[in-house]
């Protein structure tokens, strides 16, 4: 019996454990974790790994796994990232897992300043988050410190504005309330 290796790919929302054959392609490996995750809009995604230089590189999908220089540590560690975007997401993002996945690497690029984002947006995408999360403000629900043990906007934004997090939390309930009716997902 051939000998497998361990390898952990980490999405956006999960972390996948597969044990895969040293000939098995970059294409392989690529279709078992979109099969796992139930993704069909597949052509934005790649796999993402640390090379033996720790530069963040691209899995080729045509070749086998072992060839590339992945740093060879058990399990072999990979990151589930969209690799192409979209013009139009409305019109081109259609399943709501692809949507998901693309809001949280977004999210995460902007709260780690990897995306630029202007202070005035970070706080109206912010409040685009919490209504995704929350739904409609709703004053009897959502009560003063809703929003404390959320990460909603980049260090650099909180750093630049001498508010406090209640000051913060104002600002991105009042964007919160204008959006009533908006659906979730």
């Amino acid at each position: 019996m051939p000998k497998t290796i361990s390898v952990r790919v980490t999405t956006m929302d999960a972390e996948l454990e597969f044990a895969i054959q040293a000939n098995t392609t970059g294409k392989q490996l690529f279709d078992q974790v979109v099969k796992t995750i139930g993704l069909r809009e597949v052509w934005f995604f790649g796999l993402q790994y640390q090379d033996t230089k720790g530069f963040s590189t691209w899995l080729k999908l045509n070749k086998k796994v072992t060839a590339q220089d992945v740093r060879k540590e058990s399990p072999l560690l990979f990151k589930f990232r969209a690799k192409f975007f979209p013009e139009d997401v409305s019109e081109e993002l259609i399943q709501e897992a692809t949507q998901r996945l693309f809001f949280l690497q977004v999210k995460e690029g902007i709260l780690n300043d990897d995306i630029y984002c202007p202070p005035e947006t970070a706080v109206l995408l912010a409040s685009y988050a919490v209504q995704a999360k929350y739904a409609d403000y709703n004053k009897e629900i959502h009560l003063p410190g809703y929003l404390s043990s959320e990460k909603l906007l980049p260090q650099r934004v909180l750093d630049q504005h001498k508010l406090n997090k209640e000051q913060w939390e104002e600002r991105i309930q009042v964007w919160h309330e204008e959006h009533k009716g908006m659906l979730r997902y």
